[in-house]
């Protein structure tokens, strides 16, 4: 699993004391609340301490070390942050879309495989894991407890109970 995880971008400059935007990619802001350092960089060489950070309105509202004025926010617009996985609190049950991307999907009952995850949408009234099946095709798993039965990351494997037409290439 990679240590390093992006989870926002700065968007936009907030006052003139150097505070930014951060939209975050993440379900909650309130997740990046315990963050204490965050990274330019995935390899996490560019180091810049968090000095305060708070949600307001679905934005998380950060100081950084060393950004002091509106115009060092401004340079940093666009610029994705990272964090390492430890610092960022997810509710239990709850995953990393870079966790789920790359699991096997397995029938919960016969332990057949079923496909790969290739991507999940989030936003929407649930997730979506979107599965390539044996054809090549893309298909799209509501995760909901009816369909999605256990994600086991040590094992690598989602168990799904697909109803009748949910994955097959017959329209």
């Amino acid at each position: 699993m990679k240590q390093y995880l992006e989870i926002g971008e700065i968007v936009s400059t907030h006052g003139v004391t150097g505070e930014m935007k951060v939209y975050p990619w993440v379900n909650d802001p309130r997740e990046l609340t315990s963050v204490h350092e965050v990274f330019l960089d995935e390899n996490a060489t560019r180091r810049l301490e968090v000095l305060s950070s708070r949600v307001h309105k679905n934005m998380w509202l950060v100081r950084l070390e060393g950004i002091t004025s509106i115009e060092l926010a401004h340079q940093l617009i666009k610029q994705t942050l990272w964090a390492h996985r430890s610092q960022i609190n997810i509710e239990k049950d709850k995953y990393f879309v870079v966790d789920i991307i790359g699991l096997s999907v397995i029938h919960d009952e016969t332990k057949e495989q079923l496909g790969v995850v290739t991507d999940v949408t989030t936003g929407t009234v649930q997730d979506l894991y979107h599965v390539r099946i044996p054809s090549g095709d893309i298909r799209l798993i509501p995760v909901v407890p009816e369909f999605v039965k256990k994600v086991d990351l040590e094992a690598g494997v989602v168990e799904i109970h697909p109803i009748e037409g949910l994955l097959s290439d017959e329209h």
